[in-house]
């Protein structure tokens, strides 16, 4: 196949997003991740027919597409065992669309990884932790957000947050003058199984108030994306310096969850909420919440 047509090109990009924003949001789509990314439903999304979208895909990306679909649900499963070492591999293989557990041995032999118990990285009976936390119900709210494949080194300079969330707020406020910003967030999906560990994709959003999902368009194709997110508990923890301390945060919050009697919802996603930004106060004055989302 030659050169891809820049109208297909956006096509691809779709889909390549779709993957990704199935994984991230799985507790929060219409679908799970298993419909979400079936050939036939990133064909409709795509507006290809299957047959085109699996030959383009591969032109474009070198790889197949059920093998890239994968790829990526291996990591999404990679990321419930690395933020909750506790839960059982038939509870992950179930909650990302197996019928039996065996599905999930075979997803991630498929892609290199020998041992399940090797991506749980912190041990389930460690009491060397308790953090702090309170718990709090988030209203119904609209998520309207960008999506970036990038080194997470970036994530924490001034331009990556002028390029993001402001651009995020700018659109918003251009089409609906009377929405209410309520939280600047962030979502981070690593690449567990992968080479590169400080790499992934990173979902910069902002949380409005005042939208009515009924006045936005489903499909929008372009930078920015959104999503209803519904009202729910969560457990919040948070932390205050470098964002270079979240990583070892992330290990103190999975570590008291485990010594805890919280219910979590292992299909929601972890959300990071940013009390205040590196363009108004130094690095080590920087406040971090994790929202960790509870079951009902």
């Amino acid at each position: 196949m030659g050169i891809i047509l820049k109208d297909i090109e956006k096509k691809l990009q779709v889909v390549l997003r779709h993957i990704e924003e199935s994984a991230a949001f799985d507790g929060i789509c219409d679908k799970d991740f298993n419909d979400a990314t079936s050939v036939s439903s990133l064909a409709r999304a795509s507006g290809l027919s299957v047959r085109s979208l699996r030959d383009y895909f591969k032109a474009y990306t070198g790889q197949s597409l059920v093998n890239y679909v994968s790829g990526r649900r291996a990591e999404y499963a990679a990321r419930i065992f690395r933020l909750y070492p506790a839960v059982s591999k038939a509870q992950a293989a179930y909650s990302i669309g197996f019928n039996c557990p065996n599905g999930i041995y075979r997803l991630m032999r498929k892609n290199g990884v020998a041992s399940i118990d090797s991506l749980r990285s912190i041990g389930v009976n460690d009491s060397a932790v308790n953090l702090v936390f309170r718990k709090e119900c988030l209203s119904e709210c609209i998520l309207f957000y960008r999506q970036l494949e990038t080194h997470y080194d970036e994530c924490s300079t001034c331009e990556f947050e002028a390029n993001n969330w402001d651009k995020i707020e700018a659109f918003v406020s251009t089409k609906f003058p009377k929405a209410k910003v309520s939280g600047y967030v962030g979502f981070a999906i690593d690449r567990y199984i992968s080479d590169d560990k400080d790499s992934g994709t990173f979902i910069s959003g902002v949380l409005f108030q005042k939208i009515k999902s009924s006045e936005l368009n489903k499909d929008i194709t372009g930078n920015i994306g959104w999503r209803l997110i519904p009202t729910r508990r969560y457990a919040v923890f948070t932390y205050k310096g470098n964002y270079d301390g979240l990583t070892s945060f992330y290990d103190e919050v999975i570590t008291t969850i485990n010594n805890s009697d919280l219910s979590i919802d292992i299909t929601a996603p972890y959300m990071e909420k940013y009390l205040n930004s590196p363009t108004d106060v130094p690095a080590e004055e920087l406040i971090t919440e994790l929202w960790v989302g509870l079951a009902d």
